[in-house]
């Protein structure tokens, strides 16, 4: 058996600057960082491809500030002790329009699209 290979992260949206857009990213590199902001949102297709429903992790001390934008958006959201677990119900998730809520409330943030794994990674 060969060892699952650690997903990367595709830089999506970086409100410090720590990052470009685009940027590729270890999951180490992340972790060094990730405390620095409000919230961090991490998509990936997962084992949501075949719908195209997608799955977002939403993390961070501030990640309640959304949770009402969340539920007014009729997703569901599994409560886990670091971050919500949030998917759609017959359609897709819009990580765009999340980051752009959390941009209003003037949060810091980080959101990166997870590549090379086939589902949630546990972080």
């Amino acid at each position: 058996m060969t060892p699952a290979k650690k997903p990367e992260y595709e830089v999506q949206w970086d409100t410090a600057g720590l990052f470009r857009i685009g940027q590729i990213i270890t999951g180490s590199h992340f972790d060094s960082v990730k405390e620095e902001y409000d919230i961090r949102m991490k998509d990936w297709a997962g084992d949501g491809q075949q719908t195209g429903e997608g799955i977002v992790h939403i993390s961070g001390g501030k990640r309640d500030a959304i949770k009402g934008f969340l539920e007014e958006k009729r997703y569901a959201i599994t409560s886990e002790y670091y971050h919500y677990i949030v998917r759609a119900r017959g359609k897709k998730v819009d990580p765009t329009s999340i980051s752009l809520k959390i941009r209003e409330l003037g949060l810091k943030f980080l959101w990166v699209h997870v590549i090379g794994g086939t589902g949630p990674d546990r972080s």
